[in-house]
């Protein structure tokens, strides 16, 4: 059970697809059934005394009910009517969770005649924290930073890094992150030195121009400078030596993940990650686009220019504090950068045209850099219809998913399913193109002018006008049924139902958790063919590296889906290879 949801690979714009409830059948009206158990520590095996475990069941009246296990950590609900329960535990010092969970997919109790729903054997995992306190330079607590806590783990079928969660520190400069599963964690730290002061520019001679190419390889922000055949004047806030900033930082005195210390969290451990911080100067960057030129003296007009500056960590864009100026048409001047790697954006807007450019540079001093046209943002548009011809009505939700950084990118069709995304700057790169709503259309097949396409995958080069067909399919159909060893029904065995070409289709993918009596449901299934593999203690497995399932094909069951299709299965059960 999906724990009330199904996870799908795409990640559409909800992001999560709705188990259909349970029907409601004179079964389910039988009374007289009972769930019953033990907590114990999954560490130790001590039983827990003082634990609420509650249970609930979708389409069963009556059916959410809570109790306190005694001295000897026993639960008991009893006069169930028949039906699919799941099964929740919490207690202070523990995570909360539900029976045999695994990510966001758990054991559901299925209690009826011949079932067996006693003596059953909740393991609680202990809540591990990690914390720290943030010092400058001078021993001093640093104030207000922010604080990144990050996880590697397995997810989405891959061992990856994601951000967990983040927290300020406070007037002791102190941090703590609580509720944590076991793991590995890695901390870094974020802040601006309390005294610093910008270096900033101005203006450049409008009679004089930059050179082509880039303006320069370095410059310094001690005087008025020369940048080409172009004169920068300096404006100077405070003191020079005062421009200066804090690099990202991670434990214990890192610039980046890679060389970060991993802190190894064990169920009921409390880890220690406390960071000193060290100033480094600002660097400052001028930022050109390549058709960057003077406005002229008669209209004034030019190429207005606005910059940011992001970077990538462990799969996730965050932002960098900085100043940035525009000091001439089509030329901006970013600092309070730290050393590393950036991804620099510039919004430029030219006679009311938009167009983004990015540009993924290493700074390692003060520097020029030009952005052509191969860094354009890509203009996306195109039509979406069903296999009949027809415009779908209501009109579909389109989403580009990027697969290096997730970001999505949506837009809703038109009455004759024409969408556009030409206000949002679409980087180069490869997404996933997906149908959000309504949840029961998929893209069935695409080609495109101006970019390269891969089954439901799309790459798009820099600076290109794209054009997408998109031919929809309506309906989906539903694969349930038992997983099976040794002839007999085995629960919490991961499930999945894998695509017939699944490096291009992601999409696709569908996962569960077989519940107490073997059976699992995998609903929103879009017509196609597919392979279900069972596997047991599979929830270690990196299940979307290419060629990792591919082992267990051949033991799997192969199924056709159709729009609005049952489909029920018997799957034997495979032991990790």
């Amino acid at each position: 059970m999906a724990l009330g949801v199904i996870l799908c690979l795409a990640m559409t714009a909800g992001g999560w697809q709705q188990q259909a409830p349970p029907v409601v059948t004179e079964a389910s009206q039988q009374r007289g059934f009972r769930i019953s158990g033990t907590v114990v520590d999954a560490m130790s095996g001590a039983v827990l005394t003082h634990t609420l475990v509650s249970i609930n069941a979708q389409g069963v009246r009556d059916s959410n009910q809570s109790v306190e296990t005694g001295e000897d950590g026993r639960f008991v609900f009893e006069n169930l009517a028949a039906g699919q329960y799941g099964l929740f535990a919490r207690r202070r010092g523990y995570l909360q969770q539900f029976y045999k969970q695994h990510e966001q997919f758990s054991t559901a109790i299925i209690v009826g005649p011949e079932l067996n729903s006693e003596n059953l054997r909740f393991e609680m995992r202990p809540q591990a924290s990690i914390s720290g306190q943030v010092l400058d330079e001078m021993n001093e607590p640093v104030r207000n930073a922010q604080v990144m806590l990050f996880r590697r783990a397995l997810a989405l079928g891959r061992r990856q890094n994601w951000q967990q969660g983040s927290a300020q520190t406070d007037d002791l400069g102190r941090f703590r992150f609580g509720y944590l599963d076991p793991g590995t964690y890695f901390v870094a730290v974020s802040a601006q030195p309390w005294y610093a002061q910008r270096v900033m520019h101005n203006g450049l001679n409008r009679t004089e121009t930059i050179g082509e190419g880039s303006i320069s390889s370095s410059y310094s922000t001690s005087a008025p400078q020369s940048f080409g055949r172009s004169n920068v004047e300096e404006i100077t806030t405070g003191e020079p030596e005062l421009d200066v900033v804090y690099p990202i930082t991670f434990f214990p005195n890192a610039p980046d993940i890679a060389g970060a210390e991993p802190i190894t969290v064990r169920a009921g451990d409390g880890e220690t990650a406390d960071l000193q911080l060290q100033p480094v100067p600002a660097l400052h960057v001028l930022v050109r686009t390549s058709a960057a030129a003077p406005a002229s003296e008669e209209s004034g007009e030019g190429e207005n220019v606005y910059a940011s500056a992001t970077v990538l960590v462990a799969g996730t864009q965050l932002g960098v504090p900085m100043s940035s100026q525009q000091i001439s048409p089509g030329v901006v001047e970013i600092s309070g950068l730290p050393p590393g790697r950036f991804n620099l954006r510039l919004n430029s807007n030219k006679n009311g045209e938009m167009t983004s450019r990015m540009q993924n540079v290493q700074i390692a001093g003060d520097t020029a850099v030009t952005l052509s046209e191969a860094d354009s943002s890509g203009t996306v548009s195109g039509v979406a219809k069903l296999e009949s011809g027809a415009a779908l009505n209501p009109s579909p939700m389109i989403v580009l998913r990027a697969r290096a950084s997730d970001e999505q990118f949506t837009t809703q069709a038109d009455g004759n399913g024409e969408f556009n995304l030409k206000e949002q700057a679409v980087p180069p790169g490869t997404y996933d193109v997906l149908v959000a709503q309504p949840a029961a259309v998929a893209v069935k097949s695409m080609s495109a002018t101006g970019a390269k396409v891969s089954g439901r995958s799309l790459e798009i080069p820099g600076g290109q006008e794209v054009r997408l067909k998109l031919t929809l399919s309506q309906g989906t159909g539903r694969v349930a049924g038992v997983a099976l060893k040794d002839g007999k029904p085995m629960d919490g065995v991961m499930i999945v139902l894998v695509p017939e070409v699944p490096e291009h289709d992601l999409v696709l993918f569908r996962r569960d958790q077989s519940d107490s009596d073997g059976s699992f449901a995998l609903p929103g299934v879009h017509p196609g063919k597919y392979t279900v593999v069972a596997i047991e203690n599979g929830w270690e497995l990196e299940w979307l590296t290419p060629g990792a399932l591919e082992k267990y094909l051949a033991g799997g069951e192969v199924v056709r889906v159709t729009a609005n299709a049952k489909i029920d299965v018997k799957v034997k059960v495979q032991q990790p290879q």
